[in-house]
């Protein structure tokens, strides 16, 4: 079994590639964490720029499009912060 996420399609939720992107950042993270390479300055650092990462409303010109849905994605962003948080503070 492995660390696979699945996210529900919604209309009008996020952009694809925009959460792929986000969570792939917060992944690279946690991993620097766990593998101590990094001072905390620069974990701070880091997650302040993974935080203001754009994720934008899925759009096929101006209508809405397919995307992740936003409460899921959203609660498993909280749950990525939480570890971060819980690794950080150790």
């Amino acid at each position: 079994m492995g660390n696979e996420i699945y996210f529900k399609t919604a209309l009008g939720g996020y952009n694809k590639d925009d959460v792929l992107a986000k969570i792939d950042a917060y992944t690279c993270l946690i991993t620097a964490i766990d593998s101590a390479i990094m001072s905390d300055a620069a974990i701070n650092a880091e997650l302040l720029k993974i935080r203001h990462m754009p994720m934008k409303k899925a759009k096929c010109l101006f209508l809405p499009a397919s995307g992740f849905s936003i409460p899921d994605v959203d609660e498993y962003i909280r749950e990525l912060e939480k570890e971060i948080a819980n690794k950080v503070m150790l």
